[in-house]
Formats: C-alpha cells, structure tokens, sequence
C-alpha cells in the first residue's frame, strides 16, 4: 500500500511554516548582534528546505527497500546535505570563506553544526510522526471503506434472496390456474404481479424508505398471496399515525409478511394476521402475528430463510442497536423489529 508525501498538503505547509520559522529566527539573532545577512539566511533557508524534502520523499520512495539499506542511504546523505549546509551558511554569513574551508582539517567543517543538527533532528521527528498518523489515518479510512463495500455487496446478496422464493411459488400458481383454464385468476395475479414487482424496481436502490410506502409494497405482496389461497387470511394493521413517515430498509416486511403467511395456511381455518407499528423511545417498533398450532409448525417443511435473511439485514445495517426476535405465547407466533427511528428531516 502506496502513500506519497504530497497526498498530504498539511505536511507540505509544516515542512514551509517549519523552515520559515528557522528563517525568522535566523534573521533576527543576526540582526541582534548587528548583523543583516538576509540574503544568506533566505538562501540558507531555501537550500535546506529543498534538501531536507528531497531526502523525505526519497526516504519515502525507498519504503520497498530494507530497513538497512534504506536508512543507511537516507542517513549518509543526511549527512552530507549537514556538512554542506552547515559551510554554505557560514560562508554566506561571512564566518568563513570557500578557500579557508578546503585548507581547514575535515573537523572544522562540522564547527557550530551543534543547533543545525537539533534542527534537523526536530524536523525529521516532526514530519515522521506527523506522516506515520496520516498515514495510520489514510489506512483505517481505506479499511473502513472495504468493509462498507462488503457490507454492501452482503445486503444486496441478501436483496437477491427475497424476489426470486417468491417468484417461484407464483409462478407455480400461475401454472396451475392455466392449466386449470383459470384465465382470470392468471391474469389478476399477473396484473398484480407486475405492479409488486415495478415497485420493488423502483426502490432497488433506496437504502431506506417510509414505512408507509412499504405497506403499500406489501399490500400488493398480500394480494397476491391471497390470490394463490382459497383459505381467508384477513390482514389487520395496526400503525400508529407518526410511524408512517419512519424510515427503514426497502423489502424487510415481506420476508416476515411471507413466514406469516406460510404457516397460517397450515391452520387449514380462517386466521388472522396482525401487523402492528409504534414509536417509542425514539426506536420504531414493528410486530407481525399469526396463529401458532405447533403441530402445524412441526410438519412445516422450510429452513426459516426469509427470517433468516431480516435478521442478517438488521445487523449489518444496525448493528447492536436494531433488534430482531421471535415470540410464541398464546397461541401466536410473534417476530418483532426494533431499528433506531429515523425520519425525513
């Protein structure tokens, strides 16, 4: 994973700001012992801030190349751009000359290095940790991000499951009642059909939707249904006026809607399904109910997919703060949803 130096403006203007600081503070020690060099000090300064970025983006550039090697190289050439540095300001400060510093022992050339190399040391210190946190920062961002998409690519796996269960047992409807020459029954279920299925387009890619434009989903869902089955199945809703404008993911009731269903139909009498929604200490409260005869449910054949599939839903998009549970007593199976309220602003 690449991060480069100039991905990162704010370390760009610390490594100005830093080196005009020294420039300022240059100038001013000169002028206090009479001294006005501003030409030296704004070349001192220009040449180390050029150097000293150089030797960060190659020390950057070198991040491929082994602890040892990378190091060694940056720390030589550290030193060099020191030594040359540290005689370059002299001579233009007028401490010294090019001629008396080819003459003058090696050592000499390192005379009042002391306070360049602190300075050195405190830049490099400054840019490194400085770097080493965006570049932590940039990092989690980016894991952030991967996980995001997974968890999208996750949900819409999950959307996918939803249509095609249901699709199939319609169509398996609609051949029975054509070969029954059951025309009409055929063509109301189409027509409805394609109304569920327009919709559903339409909200594809909606995250979330009021909860009212999900009942009028569901109601074509639930006409469907009741097309399919000569048993009555009679729908109560029960929404609590503000629920209706409450947000929550597209298609999360008919998977529910569609359990119910299911094992009413094992009752083999008239039922009655209650879809009951409330708000209550700023979470929406969904509960859906039907009849529960355990001898029915025990000779159900199913794997509990669509329920399955809710609750995955509900904890990746809410996490701890969305619950999702199943209820029996009284002779009623209950699944309950609880998501955080959320409304149009």
């Amino acid at each position: 994973m690449k991060y480069h130096l100039h991905k990162y403006p704010i370390l760009i203007a610390g490594h100005v700001l830093f080196w005009l600081s020294y420039l300022t503070a240059e100038h001013i020690s000169h002028l206090l012992y009479g001294e006005n060099h501003w030409q030296g000090s704004v070349f001192s300064s220009v040449f180390i801030m050029v150097a000293s970025a150089l030797l960060a983006m190659l020390f950057i550039k070198l991040e491929k190349k082994s602890v040892s090697v990378r190091y060694t190289l940056v720390l030589f050439l550290g030193l060099l751009t020191l030594v040359f540095w540290n005689n370059l300001t002299s001579i233009l400060h007028g401490h010294t000359s090019l001629t008396a510093l080819i003459q003058a022992p090696i050592l000499e050339s390192l005379t009042g290095s002391a306070y360049r190399v602190l300075l050195i040391i405190a830049w490099a210190g400054l840019l490194a940790s400085g770097y080493n946190y965006l570049q932590k920062k940039a990092h989690a961002k980016e894991i952030e991000q991967a996980q995001h998409t997974a968890k999208e690519a996750q949900l819409q796996l999950l959307m996918t499951q939803l249509n095609p269960h249901f699709l199939f047992n319609v169509l398996n409807s609609l051949d029975v009642a054509i070969l029954d020459k059951d025309t009409k029954t055929a063509h109301q279920m189409l027509i409805k059909l394609s109304q569920f299925l327009r919709i559903t387009l339409e909200h594809k890619f909606d995250k979330k939707i009021p909860l009212h434009q999900e009942l009028s989903l569901l109601s074509y869902f639930v006409e469907i249904e009741q097309q399919r089955s000569k048993q009555h199945i009679e729908f109560n809703y029960q929404i609590q006026s503000d629920a209706e404008q409450a947000y929550l993911p597209p298609l999360i009731l008919q998977p529910l809607m569609e359990n119910a269903i299911k094992f009413s139909r094992q009752i083999l009498t008239d039922c009655e399904i209650i879809l009951v929604a409330t708000i209550s200490n700023k979470l929406l409260h969904i509960n859906i109910s039907n009849p529960y005869i355990e001898t029915a449910y025990s000779n159900t054949n199913g794997t509990n997919t669509g329920l399955n599939n809710v609750k995955n839903r509900i904890e990746l998009l809410y996490g701890s703060s969305g619950q999702f549970c199943i209820q029996i007593g009284n002779n009623r199976f209950s699944v309950n949803l609880i998501i955080p309220l959320e409304v149009a602003a």
